[in-house]
């Protein structure tokens, strides 16, 4: 076998999760880690190893209000709710969600994984991030962002807020519990990731990432993972690992690996016809998903959507950044404003997020309940890694979930129907005719979007992994992403998937030295 097939660590997935572990791996020059990515370099952007500290987002403008979580504007959002690897956005919204998120998951049976760990882990990147690039005080850095709002549909969505008492203020970057989206990437410069990688490895040469490169599935000797069968466009390819695999392929690729490795429920191995190597019942089952939908509105009289800043320095800069770029670069993001609230006046605390989104002929308004009890599941349908999964979604079976949607699209239109904003736009669709509440759950079902899925490799009481994520019924075989998270937080997942990631590695390195 190659040596360039042999290395310390597989990393299964480069996505957030996946580069916090390999930047954390790759700091003991010892190590030789290995980055398995299915998606090529093109339109990608990677945080391994080169870039983690610019994936952290060190210097943030957000808001919030008093007493109601407020609104802030980003970037670039990744839709896809069910993926793992590569994101394919050059920017995501960056939430660390709220302390009662995780105490949560301590009252399940989860052990160590506590608000205390991962505020321990998010504060730790961002010190390496203010450390390794220092753009605290370079203003000329890609983080910076417009002063405002850079389009007078986005201004008159502010507007609107605050006529409904979301108030905008501007906070510092210490993030409070609930209703913070610090943004990750850059607005402004948005580069392939192959230029990254080829900056970054020149300086930190034991971390490598194989494009094109599909996991199969997991090698094993009895129980002990020792490497990964994988598909590359010149055919398939054994790599062998010295020390650990560790999954960070997502809540769908995650238990799809494991299964078709064997591992999982042994009825659904039988059925698909795939020899059983350790028995865990628990594997694909618990996937939680946000289920959302979106108005649409058209712009009666406005100015349409300009996406160039406001103050003449700032078009400057802009029109040299622009120079700069490719021409097929956006310049802004796809989610100009997000707001984070109560579906309910009466409710004591936020349970959902509005996602505003301007274009040249109007708006989206977007809306999302926070924490679903709704659970589905996932699972192969046969031996082979291009059969397609089975997947049963699951959102909306719970009278919880239903009466929130509900809730949240009546605020939602509340909202829309508030000056300035009503003055300056009509709702196109779903349309006046979707009010009852039969209705609107209809509307979301077939219309909406889905979006952070976790659990399908979820810790705690009879779950896949164990508290060091360790593959439960196997060795070396680890899980290391947002698949293990019991339930969802009132946040965007990818702050704490990469927290996931930055721990593991700490794990990791523990284990190395109590081996030796």
């Amino acid at each position: 076998m190659s040596s360039k097939n042999v290395v310390d660590y597989i990393i299964v997935g480069g996505g957030a999760a996946g580069s916090a572990l390999a930047h954390r791996l790759g700091e003991n020059s010892q190590n030789r880690v290995l980055v398995i990515e299915a998606g090529g370099p093109e339109g990608h952007q990677l945080a391994v190893p080169s870039r983690f500290a610019q994936a952290t987002g060190p210097r943030y403008r957000h808001w919030q209000a008093p007493k109601t979580p407020g609104v802030r504007r980003v970037g670039r959002r990744s839709t896809d709710g069910l993926g793992g690897g590569l994101p394919r956005t050059s920017g995501t919204i960056r939430n660390w969600g709220g302390q009662a998120d995780y105490e949560t998951w301590e009252a399940a049976g989860v052990t160590g994984w506590t608000w205390a760990r991962f505020l321990g882990a998010f504060t730790a990147m961002e010190r390496h991030a203010a450390g390794a690039t220092g753009l605290h005080d370079d203003d000329s850095q890609p983080f910076a962002e417009s002063e405002g709002p850079p389009d007078a549909t986005s201004e008159l969505w502010i507007q609107t807020l605050a006529r409904q008492g979301i108030e905008t203020v501007e906070l510092g970057t210490t993030c409070p519990p609930i209703a913070c989206s610090p943004q990750s990437a850059s607005t402004d410069v948005r580069t392939g990731t192959a230029r990254q990688l080829l900056h970054g490895y020149a300086r930190q040469r034991n971390v490598r990432v194989r494009f094109n490169c599909t996991a199969r599935r997991i090698l094993f000797d009895g129980t002990t993972a020792t490497g990964v069968e994988a598909a590359t466009p010149r055919g398939t390819v054994r790599i062998t690992a010295r020390r650990e695999v560790i999954l960070c392929a997502g809540a769908v690729g995650n238990p799809l690996l494991l299964e078709r490795s064997g591992i999982g429920d042994p009825e659904v191995l039988t059925t698909a016809g795939v020899h059983i190597i350790a028995a865990n019942p628990a594997v694909g089952s618990n996937l939680r998903q946000r289920r959302g939908a979106a108005f649409t509105l058209r712009l009666n009289g406005v100015p349409e959507y300009d996406p160039k800043p406001a103050a003449p320095t700032a078009r400057l800069r802009a029109r040299v950044m622009r120079a700069l770029r490719r021409h097929d670069t956006p310049a802004h993001g796809d989610i100009s404003i997000l707001a984070v609230f109560n579906s309910d006046h009466s409710a004591s605390s936020p349970d959902m997020e509005l996602l505003f989104t301007p274009a040249r002929a109007g708006a989206t308004v977007g809306f999302a309940p926070h924490s679903p009890t709704s659970v589905g599941m996932v699972h192969i349908s046969g031996p082979a890694w291009v059969d397609p999964p089975r997947l049963v979604p699951g959102y909306l079976s719970t009278d919880h979930d239903k009466e929130i949607t509900i809730a949240a699209f009546a605020r939602t239109r509340e909202i829309l129907a508030t000056n300035p904003l009503a003055s300056a736009m009509t709702e196109v669709f779903p349309g006046a005719d979707i009010a009852d509440p039969t209705d609107v759950l209809q509307y979301v079902r077939e219309h909406g979007f889905t979006e952070q899925a976790v659990g399908t490799c979820a810790l705690g009481l009879g779950g896949v992994v164990d508290d060091e994520l360790g593959v439960r019924g196997t060795h070396r075989l680890r899980v290391a992403d947002a698949s293990v998270m019991p339930t969802l937080t009132t946040s965007d997942t990818q702050a704490a998937s990469m927290a996931v990631g930055w721990i593991a590695g700490d794990i990791l390195r523990n284990a190395n030295t109590r081996s030796r």
